[in-house]
């Protein structure tokens, strides 16, 4: 009876059914196997084929209405990084996403002739065997402009997920073991040494577990100064005694009065000096200035936590120690916690070059903090409001754009809306970069459009695929598992070998370039945890960037390739 109820409230409201799909699909998504795992997008896709054996659909409106939020959420977070990189140095990486996109496709259409398959099957193994699901729905849009029978459209886009399905776990897996030991060995090299080769070049110094940043990397102490090496001495002198360790004379009090803090300001035998800086860096020097005071009173003055985006065009493109030693850059008393670039925090060190679009998370007084904040660009100061305006503007200009079409013989070739939002994310989330005072949309809010977003929609896919999955599966045989196998790794040794004799990039990098352009990430940490090293990332994040923008499109590209 339960039973019979469960199935008769999901099919008169098969909204529901979506939910319990994306629900089930977080839960399982989660789960992890060494260190692959499903992910969320995937899992549900497998729940909803699964639950749809109970022939349950959801309204094609919301199914492309919760598409339409991931594709510009998707650009918009991806906007400014991926014109960046078109203007400045991202070239190289850049073009690891259209050798893999370019051979990807070619693989899939080569597979679909040999295996007699149509074009909703060969863009499954396109989506499945390249681990990008978002290319699902380009492709579904492509497949339903085809001038067919309204029966035969919905087939082949039933056949885009059940193919994307049946491919998508070697793909995951295929892509984890070629970046962290195929790919290795065929360059013939030992992924620890590399890293920590490059970590001295870039300048990062590795932190050991239990060593004093690994439990608080800032501080404040005072002391009295005595008559020693720091009496006599000018603040900025004082405060460049132990290189590159930051720290900074916060407060000088003489004879109960406060003193200016100014750089030249001289400190003499007798004073109070408040220090503010890193923990090592205080622990090295503070018995050198003199006997520590346990005052409360002298510790108190407000210290600030702020993330702010880069905008400031001269700060690119320099390494961090040359923008620290720059005469027209006041970095004093505020310390550096993270770097984020896109979605990922790379590694800080000497050596770190900025670009526009990174977030910065800057820790110190509140003064200075702010001084420094107003100087590098846009504050990010914690707020719950989305600019509607743009979200909604933004995905009706897109779409519009995307509606325009023109005919060629039989087919009719279009942006169509989907890729046509996604455009539109991508350039508001450019100009957004470089005018910050238009519409905020806050990283929590993009977070969940992209996430829920695609998991809900390919969730809506899988439920109007799952009567056909049986059908499906037996038909296509065992040749799509072959044709999915090629789709991975083809792609992946072309860009190997491009990256390695075309483009000479550091075997480090190309190595997480290759995890960034076909936008896994948990290849990345593979390879990251294979070097012991998180400077891998340095190379993901451009052709991650990218590859969200060329995979997704390729999905109604395929549709095209398969028409003529």
């Amino acid at each position: 009876m339960l039973m019979n109820w469960m199935v008769k409230a999901l099919q008169g409201s098969p909204e529901l059914a979506m939910f319990l799909a994306v629900g089930i699909g977080y839960w399982v998504g989660g789960i992890q196997l060494g260190k692959f795992s499903l992910g969320t997008v995937t899992a549900a896709l497998i729940a909803a084929l699964a639950i749809g054996q109970l022939h349950v659909e959801v309204s094609r409106e919301l199914r492309w209405g919760l598409f339409l939020l991931f594709l510009f959420a998707n650009g918009y977070s991806a906007g400014p990084q991926f014109f960046q990189a078109i203007k400045e140095n991202g070239v190289k990486p850049m073009l690891l996403s259209v050798v893999v996109t370019v051979v990807g496709l070619g693989t899939a259409w080569a597979a679909a002739r040999l295996f007699r398959l149509d074009a909703g099957t060969a863009a499954g193994i396109f989506c499945g065997g390249l681990t990008q699901s978002a290319a699902i729905g380009t492709a579904t849009d492509a497949v339903m402009n085809l001038p067919l029978p309204l029966a035969e459209r919905k087939l082949m886009a039933d056949h885009i997920a059940v193919a994307d399905a049946l491919t998508y776990l070697f793909g995951a897996i295929g892509m984890i073991l070629f970046v962290s030991s195929w790919g290795p060995r065929l360059l013939r090299i030992d992924l620890r040494e590399e890293a920590a080769a490059l970590e001295r070049k870039f300048g990062i110094q590795r932190e050991t577990a239990g060593v004093f940043t690994a439990h608080q990397k800032f501080a404040v102490r005072s002391y009295r100064l005595s008559g020693g090496e720091f009496a006599g001495k000018r603040v900025d002198e004082a405060e460049r005694c132990e290189t590159p360790m930051r720290y900074f004379v916060e407060h000088i009090l003489r004879g109960g009065n406060a003193v200016e803090v100014r750089p030249e300001t001289v400190l003499q035998a007798g004073d109070t000096v408040t220090l503010y800086g890193q923990m090592p860096a205080l622990v090295k020097i503070g018995p050198r200035m003199g006997t520590e005071l346990h005052e409360p009173g002298l510790l108190q003055f407000s210290i600030e936590i702020l993330k702010v985006t880069v905008t400031n065009k001269a700060m690119c493109g320099i390494a961090l120690k040359a923008l620290m030693q720059a005469p027209e850059f006041d970095f004093r008393g505020v310390g550096l916690r993270s770097v984020t670039r896109g979605t990922q925090p790379i590694p800080i060190g000497t050596e770190t070059v900025l670009d526009r679009g990174d977030v910065l998370e800057l820790i110190g007084p509140q003064r200075a903090v702010e001084r420094v904040a107003a100087h590098i660009g846009h504050a990010l100061r914690p707020t719950g409001a989305t600019s509607l305006s743009m979200l909604g503007l933004g995905i009706l200009c897109g779409a519009l754009i995307g509606l325009p079409y023109v005919v060629v013989g039989n087919v009719r070739i279009t942006l169509s809306v989907s890729v046509g939002t996604l455009v539109a994310g991508l350039v508001l989330g450019w100009l957004r970069s470089l005018r910050p005072t238009l519409g905020d949309i806050p990283q929590p809010a993009l977070d969940f459009m992209i996430n829920f977003g695609l998991a809900a929609f390919v969730a809506c896919s899988g439920l109007q695929a799952g009567p056909e999955f049986v059908h499906a599966v037996k038909e296509l045989g065992f040749g799509i598992l072959l044709a999915g196998a090629a789709v991975t790794l083809l792609p992946q040794a072309a860009a190997l070998l491009v990256g390695h004799y075309v483009l000479r990039m550091n075997p480090l990098m190309l190595l997480g370039g290759l995890a960034g352009a076909q936008t896994f990430t948990a290849a990345l940490a593979a390879v990251q945890e294979k070097a012991g090293s998180r400077i891998p990332v340095l190379g993901y994040t451009v052709p991650y960037a990218t590859s969200n923008i060329l995979l997704t499109t390729g999905g109604s590209i395929m549709v095209a390739l398969m028409a003529y």
